[in-house]
């Protein structure tokens, strides 16, 4: 199978998305919210823990895609992968929405996005360098 190790972390984050939009359709039943967060403000929370996924899966995925293509090795990709997954697995459990947020939470979320940046960079700096 071609680009099989991107395949394999499309696939995770796809299930990990499918997972995190149910919440979200649920809870727009729920509160019958068809659109945006509605009036109980149990929707926010939820929504930006799906949309954090789908803004930052694409280029990560492409990343990945493109380092497979280049002939990086499986080590790296698998490493690359995983540490994405990872991430986007901890961002949404540990995801607040007040500043009173516990410390734990607060710095998880920094590794989480700096962590998912730092991704970001080393892909683009594998392919630059290539």
């Amino acid at each position: 199978m071609l680009f099989e190790i991107t395949a394999l972390y499309a696939a995770i984050i796809a299930i990990v998305m499918a997972v995190l939009s149910t919440i979200v359709a649920v809870l727009r039943g729920r509160h019958e919210v068809a659109l945006g967060e509605g009036k109980s403000g149990e929707l926010a929370l939820p929504i930006r823990r799906f949309g954090n996924l789908t803004e930052y899966a694409p280029i990560v995925i492409l990343l990945l895609l493109l380092m497979e293509n280049a002939g990086v090795s499986a080590g790296a990709l698998h490493a690359y992968g995983s540490v994405f997954v990872v991430l986007r697995i901890i961002h949404p459990l540990i995801l607040f929405d007040t500043m009173g947020a516990p410390i734990w939470k607060k710095a998880g979320r920094f590794v989480s996005g700096a962590g998912t940046a730092l991704l970001m960079l080393i892909g683009a700096g594998v392919l630059l360098v290539g």
